[in-house]
């Protein structure tokens, strides 16, 4: 259970422990419950698609709200890897420049734009998918999206000495990524097979983003991680529009 609850307080901005003191085992070893982190996310989300149904919203009103209810209760600590990664990897420098910009605190304008870019594509998405079904999504794009954080962060170099993604890949075991891809075959199979069908297309592109990034960069950092994640959920709610 702590595990999990470290792995809780990281991913979203729920807070249940009042510790100051983090090790990079207790990271590493919370990594296996990624995609039970992502349940507690899509069930969150899909309960207040629900919600604001009942409450007859407009459609933009009630796609914009569950944008902001994503960054009250999830946190935006995807999104700033995202920025950060669209900074580094859109400067057209080379792979320690962009390593550099992408740890630099500072915003950028390619930053700006792809931030935009996201939060438009999500809205339109919210107001396009039937909203029963987007309730459904939620939770299986969550699950999904956050497995393939195990992913990433087990079977793929890490390009830095240090960071914060370095603290859940220092001990990270190969095992854990079969735990989390069962974990998330079942999970997403609940939702239904459509949802289990869109999830693997967004593993069979993600893979070929994080490939690219990894190659640009020399591996993968914790920011590349977000960016990955945030792109993972475009991605499933694009596919879903057509296969869902």
């Amino acid at each position: 259970m702590r595990d999990f609850i470290t792995c809780l307080e990281f991913l979203t901005r729920l807070r249940f422990t009042n510790r100051t003191e983090w090790h990079d085992d207790d990271f590493s070893r919370s990594v296996p419950y990624f995609p039970l982190v992502g349940l507690v996310m899509g069930l969150f989300m899909g309960a207040v698609n629900y919600g604001l149904l009942y409450l007859h919203t407009p459609n933009f009103m009630r796609a914009v709200l569950l944008v902001l209810a994503e960054l009250l209760i999830i946190g935006a600590l995807m999104y700033d890897g995202f920025m950060d990664t669209s900074d580094g990897v859109f400067s057209a420098r080379d792979r320690e420049r962009m390593l550099e910009i992408m740890k630099d605190s500072h915003v950028g304008s390619n930053a700006v734009i792809a931030l935009v870019c996201l939060v438009l594509l999500k809205v339109a998405a919210y107001t396009t998918l039937e909203p029963l079904k987007l309730t459904y999504a939620f939770v299986a794009m969550f699950v999904c999206t956050r497995t393939f954080m195990v992913n990433y962060i087990v079977n793929y170099k890490y390009a830095r000495k240090t960071g914060i993604g370095h603290m859940f890949k220092a001990y990270a075991k190969p095992v854990y990524t079969y735990i989390a891809f069962g974990l998330c075959l079942a999970l997403v199979y609940a939702c239904g097979l459509p949802y289990l069908y869109t999830a693997v297309g967004t593993f069979v592109l993600c893979q070929g983003i994080a490939q690219f990034l990894s190659g640009q960069l020399g591996g993968l950092t914790g920011d590349t991680y977000g960016f990955l994640t945030e792109c993972g959920m475009v991605i499933y709610l694009m596919l879903a529009t057509y296969l869902l």
